[in-house]
């Protein structure tokens, strides 16, 4: 290998380990196999010159700094293409302002083949511009700080039920955003309440970073957390297996057509057509809207506390739209059919 391809190689890997740590000249020697930590210098210096900055964390002992540095990208067409679905999906989902994503999508679309490239530019225009200095916008980026710096973070969040903020001091293990809306979460052990709950970012009036660093806990299992939970809230105890029955040839092939939930089992099929689904949820209720949506086209089997929430609401309906069930002419009278009319649609 000739010298100058040794060097070009040495460069690769100081970049890939000061993204990852902090060293000292010498540590960084020790790690590339050279001799003189002057040459670890040197090289600092000339990867410093092609863009990418440091910051010197401890005397002596530096790091890439991430919230500056710029990847290079290199993708195919097929991996162009991936991307940009995932991009355009993120510039629709995204109903907020969100300066951050505009900007990612701008990036995104200049590696892109063409004519992905003008589409993804486009896409981004459409998302709301965030009013300069946002409230929302400083949150997001102290969490994401904190995040991959794993360091405390202190924060004042109100609820959706809590009449006052609350302070908490977190350690931020996870960001995760929303199956169904543009909703980010932060989760992490909150001080204050002793446990690892979930934060809407959106709820989270004020966040200031800390120095204090956070240690991961050997009982927190990420993939376990994502896998029983069917948006982001967390629920405590074991799961709970939630089961429905869908009716209707395009609700049964609508639900055929996707994966829900990585827990769900099998769909069975009835003889009659109809469908039944189920899977395993950390907590029931945060199905609700999703249930919903689904109109007259679902029925809830189990948990029996899930049918009867949907039952109560079918009778609070009713008196929203003043039908009294008791109206109800009897099916087997000749007029059945414009009488019950009458009592849906009555002015």
């Amino acid at each position: 290998m000739s010298r100058a391809a040794g060097r070009a190689e040495r460069l690769r890997l100081l970049e890939k380990k000061y993204l990852q740590g902090a060293y000292t000249d010498e540590e960084m020697a020790e790690v590339a196999g050279v001799s003189s930590r002057s040459t670890i210098y040197k090289d600092r210096q000339l990867l410093e010159a092609q863009g990418i900055e440091f910051v010197e964390v401890e005397r002596g002992r530096w790091k890439i700094d991430r919230s500056k540095y710029i990847s290079n990208l290199r993708i195919n067409l097929y991996e162009s293409a991936m991307l940009y679905l995932m991009a355009r999906k993120a510039a629709r989902q995204t109903r907020y302002p969100n300066p951050h994503v505009v900007s990612v999508l701008e990036s995104v679309a200049i590696t892109l083949h063409q004519p992905l490239m003008d589409r993804l530019l486009r896409s981004a225009h459409f998302i709301p511009q965030a009013d300069e200095g946002s409230g929302d916008t400083a949150v997001l980026e102290k969490a994401i700080y904190c995040w991959v710096e794993q360091r405390k973070i202190r924060i004042r969040y109100r609820g959706l039920k809590s009449r006052k903020a609350t302070v908490h001091l977190v350690s931020p293990y996870l960001l995760e955003p929303s199956l169904w809306d543009d909703s980010i979460y932060l989760v992490g052990y909150s001080e204050t309440l002793d446990k690892i709950i979930p934060f809407k970012l959106n709820r989270i009036e004020k966040a200031a970073d800390t120095t204090q660093p956070i240690i991961f806990p050997k009982s927190f299992n990420e993939s376990a957390f994502i896998q029983n939970v069917w948006s982001i809230w967390d629920g405590e105890g074991e799961p709970v297996t939630v089961k429905l029955r869908f009716r209707g040839e395009t609700a049964v092939r609508r639900v055929r057509e996707s994966v829900w939930h990585p827990n769900q089992t099998e769909p069975e099929l009835l003889p009659n057509g109809d469908l039944i689904w189920s899977t395993q949820v950390a907590e029931w209720r945060e199905m609700l809207p999703w249930i919903r949506g689904w109109g007259a086209a679902v029925e809830v089997l189990e948990p029996k506390a899930l049918r009867v929430e949907l039952m109560r609401e079918i009778k609070r309906l009713m008196q929203v739209y003043g039908f009294n069930e008791q109206e109800n002419p009897a099916k087997d009278a000749p007029d059945y059919h414009q009488k019950r009319a009458n009592s849906l649609f009555r002015e």
